[in-house]
């Protein structure tokens, strides 16, 4: 079952997409509130699938995103914000706000598009 890294500040809509990621069939599940807790949470255990705001309140999602993915981990990146012109160009971009169901089928979607991901060094 796919472990998900979502990368948000605000406790809860951190808890929204928690929600949407187990009903999408999430077997596991860890909220990061800054870049700095993402990248230990990520070194801790790779994700299968990361969700990042892009603005944080300590860092940006993007930034964290890049270092985990520098740091050997090939994950498909969603990402959440309000800000989506600041996105980068590899990820999948949903605007805020966003449907329960919306973002549970997207979620859906991405599990069954890629495989499980490897850490690569």
């Amino acid at each position: 079952m796919p472990h998900v890294l979502i990368i948000e500040d605000s406790y809860l809509f951190g808890e929204f997409v928690a929600d949407a990621a187990t009903l999408a069939g999430a077997g596991s599940i860890e909220v990061a509130e800054s870049q700095a807790a993402a990248e230990r949470a990520a070194a801790r255990r790779a994700p299968d699938l990361i969700i990042a705001d892009v603005c944080l309140r300590h860092g940006t999602g993007t930034a964290a995103v890049a270092r985990i993915a520098a740091d050997g981990v090939a994950a498909p990146v969603l990402y959440l914000t309000a800000h989506p012109d600041r996105c980068p160009s590899g990820g999948r971009v949903i605007a805020k706000p966003v449907s329960h169901d919306r973002l549970r089928l997207t979620i859906a979607e991405a599990f069954a598009n890629h495989a499980t991901p490897r850490r690569h060094r």
